[in-house]
């Protein structure tokens, strides 16, 4: 994939798949198209981000991202890679903000109900903006900076808005 995005059209043979001087036309416009690999399996995806990826992406809430982050450490220490290279991605589950926590529950509960969720996802970031920046800011410190909130429908733009202009600067100062 690498080679393709580079224009050296690379050659590869292995188990599943084989391609001969492949190329990516038209080539990106960046010099340098970055690869996120999304995944978080131990053994395999979490190798491929170490050896290859300039972002990655895993999920499943803080403990498992901690656990996560410790193994990708590990890999990128057997093949010599510098971790500060790989940009760290997560989803935080779904956003509801407002000055009132009630009202930031009542919202998250009933967008879910609309849209026919019987069992409610939980540790959601829900509440005040404090409350979510609080309740994110264990991953910010752990190196992940690019957050990714799901927004269900109908969309609340009064929380996307404040996830972005009030609860971002606090992260940032993290």
């Amino acid at each position: 994939m690498r080679g393709m995005l580079d224009g050296t059209e690379p050659t590869a043979r292995g188990p599943h798949y084989r391609s001969k001087d492949t190329r990516n036309l038209p080539a990106p416009v960046q010099a340098h198209l970055p690869i996120c690999i999304g995944g978080s399996g131990e053994q395999v995806t979490l190798k491929l981000v170490a050896k290859y990826a300039d972002m990655n992406n895993v999920g499943g809430g803080f403990a498992t991202v901690k656990r996560k982050e410790e193994i990708l450490l590990q890999h990128c220490e057997a093949v010599g890679r510098d971790p500060g290279e790989i940009e760290r991605t997560t989803g935080v589950g779904t956003v509801f903000i407002r000055d009132d926590r009630a009202e930031a529950e009542r919202l998250f509960h009933e967008a879910f109900d609309r849209n026919r969720v019987t069992r409610h996802w939980v540790d959601q970031p829900v509440g005040t903006p404090e409350d979510v920046a609080e309740q994110l800011a264990p991953l910010v410190e752990l190196g992940y900076r690019h957050l990714i909130a799901g927004t269900p429908a109908d969309y609340d733009e009064e929380s996307m808005t404040r996830f972005a202009t009030e609860v971002r600067p606090m992260l940032e100062k993290i």
